[in-house]
């Protein structure tokens, strides 16, 4: 029997809290000189690290597969908890899309396989396309779970911290444009698996956690800032041309929370077997959370007419909507003809 980590269902969790929060206050994208806008940009700076903390837990859990079960097996597991749920939602997104609220149009078969496969249906859905590809290459990456080969990964994850994520961001800056052919040749979302795996399976001391949350906040204070300053100079675009989860702050901010998490004592929780079973039961309904959670949103701003640009929708509907769509995941998944679809 699979051995379950309570911290990595708790940073599940946060990570989908994260996500509903970021699609709930998405108004930052829009400027504004007024505070919404600065409370929406502050929302999805802190909420950034939710995708990267999703792809580490896939790394942490997946990438020693190996050790439990063959490579058959482990695409035969992928098949029932991501692909049919992905094919089930990105036909019911695209009936519920053209048919019911009509915010997308079809004339063949041809312009829908092209927005489908270009991700035009569903632009959140991008993480689904995201995650197919890592499972793709998971398979090789798992012969390098060796303790042989473990210097060999924090060198693939130093490398392109260095040349793929900070140097580039800071010549970006002094306005100087980087060759993207120097640097290390590896997919961008791989290293949040290689950081989840090697993260989840040594410890790392405290002066080190320390440092990493400490250059994480700075992070973020920076983006915030440059954000904030840029977008004001224009006046009416907000400017993030920084914006991107390979970005140096990105990868700072995502393994502070996984490690700030991950070191919290969860001893005396963990005792307590009814609260684990909970725990383990809400993270499980996540990725179901994840693909249901617009359309609930949709309605809940049809129904109720809310103002999205106020901070009780920002905060407060964020864990409505999330604890909505967790009741429904939860239900589905207790109907045996429909649980496939949440995985």
């Amino acid at each position: 029997m699979k051995k379950r980590y309570f911290y990595m269902d708790v940073l599940n969790i946060i990570a989908i809290i994260s996500v509903v929060a970021l699609h709930c206050g998405g108004i930052g994208n829009t400027f504004s000189t007024e505070r919404w806008w600065k409370t929406s940009l502050l929302i999805e700076i802190v909420c950034y690290f939710a995708v990267p903390i999703f792809v580490m837990l896939s790394g942490a859990n997946l990438m020693n597969y190996r050790k439990k079960y063959d490579t058959k097996t482990f695409f035969k597991k992928r098949v029932s908890r991501v692909l049919i749920p992905t094919i089930a939602w990105f036909t019911i997104m695209s009936i519920w899309k053209i048919c019911i609220v009509k915010t997308i149009s079809v004339n063949s078969l041809i312009e829908f396989l092209n927005m489908l496969l270009n991700n035009k249906i569903e632009f959140t859905y991008y993480y689904l396309f995201v995650i197919l590809g890592i499972y793709l290459t998971i398979p090789l990456l798992s012969q390098l779970t060796d303790k042989k080969y473990r210097k060999t990964l924090w060198y693939a994850v130093f490398v392109f911290f260095v040349f793929n994520s900070l140097i580039p961001h800071i010549l970006l800056m002094l306005g100087i444009t980087w060759n993207t052919d120097f640097q290390i040749l590896i997919g961008g979302y791989i290293v949040y698996v290689i950081l989840g795996y090697l993260l989840s399976t040594q410890e790392v001391p405290k002066k080190y956690r320390y440092t990493i949350y400490v250059l994480a906040i700075l992070g973020m204070i920076y983006r915030y800032t440059v954000s904030f300053v840029f977008s004001y100079k224009t006046g009416s675009n907000v400017i993030d041309t920084w914006k991107g989860h390979m970005q140096f702050y990105a990868i700072l901010q995502a393994c502070a929370v996984f490690l700030f998490v991950k070191n919290i004592d969860f001893k005396k929780i963990e005792k307590d077997q009814r609260i684990v079973k909970i725990v383990a039961e809400i993270s499980s309904c996540s990725f179901g959370v994840y693909l249901a959670h617009l359309i609930v949103k949709y309605y809940e701003l049809e129904i109720f007419s809310i103002n999205t640009h106020s901070w009780e929708w920002r905060i407060i509907g964020s864990f409505i909507t999330y604890l909505m769509t967790l009741l429904i995941v939860y239900i589905i998944k207790k109907i045996p003809i429909l649980k496939r679809i949440v995985g």
